[in-house]
């Protein structure tokens, strides 16, 4: 399973100032994330990039699912609002110590 690394789209291959933002894991039933430290801007900056997220993945969904955009973008507004509201206490998260 773990060869099964997704592609680097083809604009960040062609982009020698593209770099990795963050990458997620499923592992032991949880989520496992790692984000860079060295994303510029602060807070609001990266609830852009989250809505930029929310849009390619609702539109995967749609295609994918084979139901409305309109329907995923729903289904996910109202399934995110649930968890902000309710976070699991579970999540941690820190910056890296160096080596």
């Amino acid at each position: 399973m773990h060869d099964e690394e997704l592609a680097i789209p083809p604009d960040a291959l062609s982009d020698p100032d593209a770099f990795e933002l963050m990458r997620l894991w499923a592992a032991h039933e949880q989520l496992h994330v790692t984000i860079s430290s060295d994303v510029s801007g602060g807070a609001e900056a990266f609830g852009e990039l989250l809505a930029d997220l929310f849009e390619h993945a609702s539109r995967m969904f749609a295609q994918r699912d084979k139901v409305p955009l309109s329907k995923c973008r729903d289904l996910m507004l109202q399934d995110f609002l649930r968890r902000v509201d309710s976070p699991k206490a579970s999540v941690e998260g820190s910056l890296p110590v160096e080596h």
